[in-house]
C-alpha cells in the first residue's frame, strides 16, 4: 500500500535530509524494522548491500534537534529515532525514521506527561491524543518532522505485522518512496 507523507517546513535539517535520502532512493531496498501495533513503525535500515554502500557513500551523521512545541507525536507523526546513549543533545539519526501508530491517551497520562517533562499542551494537542492517539512519552525526546496525510490504514497493517521478541518483522516489509509533489 500506499503512505503519504507531508514535510513541515520549519524543520529543515530532517526534512531536507529525508528529502535527500528519497533523492538518492536510499529508502528503496530498505525495510520497516520494527514494528508494534500501537505505538511505532520504524524503518530505513537493512543489511542489504545497497543500503550499506548508500550510507557509506553518503557517510554516517546525526541531525541536530528541531524541537517544536506546535509539532508533537500524534498519530501519524513522522519522525527520527535516535540513541539514548552518549547523546545529550538528542541528536537524530540520519537514516531510521518511524511512523506514530499510538494509541488514545487519557487525561490522567497526558497530566502525568505535562508534569513529568515540564510540557504544556495546547487543547487542540490534548484533544487529538484522546482521539486519535499517538505516543506523548516521546515528546521532547525525538524531532517530529512531518506526518501522514494519507494512508494511516496502510501503516497500521505494517503495525499488525507478527514480530519477534525484539519487535523486528518475521517477514521482510521492503519499503519504496518516491518524491510526489
Amino acid at each position: 500500500g500506499e503512505i503519504e507523507i507531508e514535510l513541515f517546513d520549519n524543520t529543515p535539517l530532517h526534512s531536507y535530509n529525508f528529502l535527500y535520502k528519497i533523492h538518492r532512493q536510499y529508502y528503496t531496498d530498505t525495510e520497516f524494522t520494527r514494528v508494534v501495533p500501537e505505538f511505532v513503525i520504524q524503518g530505513g535500515n537493512s543489511e542489504e548491500e545497497g543500503p550499506q554502500q548508500q550510507r557509506f557513500l553518503i557517510g554516517q551523521h546525526t541531525l541536530g534537534a528541531e524541537f517544536s512545541e506546535e509539532y508533537v507525536h500524534t498519530r501519524g507523526a513522522v519522525a527520527m529515532s535516535r540513541s539514548y546513549s552518549n547523546n545529550p543533545e538528542k541528536r537524530s539519526s540520519g537514516y531510521d525514521f518511524y511512523i506514530v501508530t499510538g494509541r488514545k491517551i487519557g487525561d490522567v497520562e497526558i497530566a502525568q506527561i505535562e508534569s513529568e517533562k515540564g510540557l504544556t499542551y495546547s487543547s487542540d494537542q490534548k484533544s487529538r491524543y484522546k482521539k486519535i492517539g499517538g505516543a506523548p512519552h516521546l515528546d521532547g525526546e525525538h524531532t517530529v518532522f512531518g506526518r501522514v496525510i494519507r494512508g494511516m490504514d496502510v501503516a497500521d497493517k505494517i503495525a499488525l505485522t507478527p514480530n519477534d521478541d525484539s519487535d523486528w518483522p518475521l517477514e521482510r516489509l521492503e519499503i519504496e518512496m518516491n518524491l510526489v509533489k
